[in-house]
Parts: structure tokens; sequence; C-alpha cells
């Protein structure tokens, strides 16, 4: 079933800056846009990227990835499972929901990661990025 859409005006500069990413991933811009919006706005389990694709990341993009954190209810329900875990009290299934959530957590980290070590490939102060909060 396809996803109902929305239509977006987009200044031609932003278009333009998407195109040129597009021509160097063999993609189109409307891909690379929504690939950028995913990063920023998507619920963290709908985005299926891998570190290898982050090299042909424009440094915003790269950005997005390093500000990018769990979904705040992913990151709640975590810390709840894992007080229950310190407890004792987590049950079966929870441990299943706690060890998908780790996972999807270390995925993060790992993108985060490759983003920054990108970034710094590139000339970017990451020791900035970090001081600011990244």
């Amino acid at each position: 079933m396809e996803q109902p859409t929305k239509e977006l005006r987009v200044p031609a500069a932003i278009y333009e800056r998407a195109e040129a990413i597009a021509s160097k991933r063999a993609s189109s811009a409307e891909s690379v846009m929504l690939d950028a919006l995913s990063l920023l706005f998507a619920e963290f389990s709908a985005i299926e990227l891998e570190p290898e694709a982050l090299q042909d990341f424009a440094d915003e993009q790269l950005l997005a990835v390093v500000h990018q954190r769990l979904a705040w209810p992913h990151d709640t329900r975590l810390r709840e499972l894992m007080q229950l875990g310190q407890l004792g009290r987590v049950t079966e299934d929870e441990i299943v929901e706690m060890e998908d959530l780790v996972a999807k957590f270390d995925h993060q980290v790992l993108l985060r990661s490759e983003a920054l070590l990108q970034l710094k490939r590139r000339g970017h102060d990451i020791d900035k990025l970090l001081k600011l909060g990244a």
C-alpha cells in the first residue's frame, strides 16, 4: 500500500544542491531529499542506512546523521527496560524488546561514528562538533 504524500515547495538553490548530490550517487534529486528528510524526521526504525552509504553523503547529510538520536519514545522505553532488568523484573518479551532497542541504538552509534569520520576526512573540526553537543 502506497503511503499518502504531501507536496512541498523547495527553494531552487536547495533543489539544485540535491541534483548535484544525486548526480554523484546516480539517483534522483527527490531521492536525495527524501533520504535527508528521513534522517531528520522519520522514526529511527524506518531508516535502513548502512555505514558504507555515508561516504556518498553531502556534508549537510552527514551532520544530520551526527545529530540523529534514538527516538524519544524508544529511548525512554529502553531506559525503563534497563531499570526493570537491573531489578530482575524483566519478562522474556521485554528482553526481546530491549535487545531490539539496543541493536537500534548500537546501529545509530555506528552511523554517527562513520559520519564523524567522513567529516574529519573532509577537513571538518570534529572536536568542535563534539563540543557543540553533536
